[in-house]
């Protein structure tokens, strides 16, 4: 029995005495911080930076108390930055409580919003590695060219959007040579691209105007990307393939080189004095000629015998030499 009144007047004495003691002593120190705090005048930044879509009082001063998440304005663009007056933004903060006494030297805020940057190229490689995949025309002598038509810059989306982007779909044209392209990010409105996407090839070039008859060697030539036309087959794409040859016509400078541009050497020359030879077992004749056609090694010639003035039919096979077979003679009839 004396114990459980111990025990109760204890308690009394605690909750009486001991417990609003200390409370007396923490809120003594507690409330002039929370003095102090109350009283600390909002600081307000010339310079800002965001991540979201609004600007909140929070965003603009320091010390705004229990209302600074509240928003006050729209952000930038991502990736953009804006201007507001000092006097609009303390216009709009005293109207949700936030005491201001002495204006800021300066008379404009900057507000930047940060963003993710999607690089245009990236984008651009993306639609190249798609279109190179499904087309039979690409090989190590062509290139895609892809060009956007719809933007020129990186693509800035809002920086807390993490997810892949993807190609989502993408049409192409190979007659006009122009397509859309459609990007899909989580979170974000599909990105669309519209461009064209030229199909490049390799073709052999003059580096300077050639004249016409002009045996060609590798200084005069060079490789360049030009546009596709269809006529790929019809062009030289290699130096190699051109080095040797002669010029049927002028060549001009820096245009494409067309197979029917360029032959083999002449080694005949109208009107030029050969020599005509024959070849059989034992047996070597020579004579004089006169060539009545170029002729390239190979090519099939008349020739104008000198002493007979018969016109004979022979083969080209070296500069100013022609042959003739057993089945022709030195003096038959054209």
């Amino acid at each position: 029995m004396i114990s459980s009144v111990y025990k109760l007047r204890s308690r009394w004495f605690r909750n009486e005495f001991i417990y609003p003691f200390i409370l007396t002593f923490a809120m003594a120190g507690f409330l002039p911080n929370l003095a102090h705090a109350l009283s600390i005048e909002p600081q307000l930044h010339e310079k800002v930076t965001v991540q979201g879509k609004l600007v909140t009082l929070a965003d603009l001063f320091d010390h705004a108390g229990l209302n600074g998440h509240t928003p006050l304005f729209r952000s930038p663009d991502p990736g953009t930055t804006g201007n507001i007056s000092v006097q609009r933004i303390i216009s709009a903060a005293q109207k949700h409580g936030l005491n201001i006494a002495r204006r800021p030297r300066f008379s404009m805020v900057t507000i930047s919003r940060s963003s993710r940057v999607i690089e245009l190229d990236v984008l651009k490689d993306i639609i190249h590695d798609r279109l190179a995949e499904n087309s039979s025309a690409t090989d190590e002598k062509s290139k895609l060219i892809i060009t956007i038509r719809n933007k020129t810059k990186d693509l800035h989306l809002d920086a807390k959007l993490q997810g892949e982007v993807a190609l989502a779909s993408l049409d192409w044209s190979s007659r006009s040579r122009r397509f859309t392209a459609r990007f899909s990010v989580p979170g974000n409105e599909p990105i669309i691209l519209k461009g064209t996407a030229l199909l490049m090839v390799q073709v052999g070039v003059a580096k300077s105007n050639i004249t016409r008859g002009t045996t060609l060697n590798r200084n005069d030539l060079e490789l360049k990307l030009v546009r596709s036309s269809g006529r790929r087959s019809q062009r030289y794409s290699s130096i190699n393939e051109m080095i040797g040859l002669s010029t049927k016509r002028t060549l001009q400078a820096g245009k494409p080189i067309n197979i029917n541009d360029l032959e083999a050497p002449r080694l005949i020359h109208k009107n030029q004095l050969v020599t005509i030879l024959l070849k059989a077992p034992g047996l070597i004749i020579r004579a004089e000629g006169k060539a009545l056609a170029d002729a390239s090694k190979g090519e099939a010639v008349k020739v104008l015998n000198t002493q007979s003035k018969r016109i004979i039919h022979a083969t080209a096979q070296a500069p100013g030499l022609v042959s003739v077979s057993l089945k022709q003679s030195f003096g038959s009839g054209s």
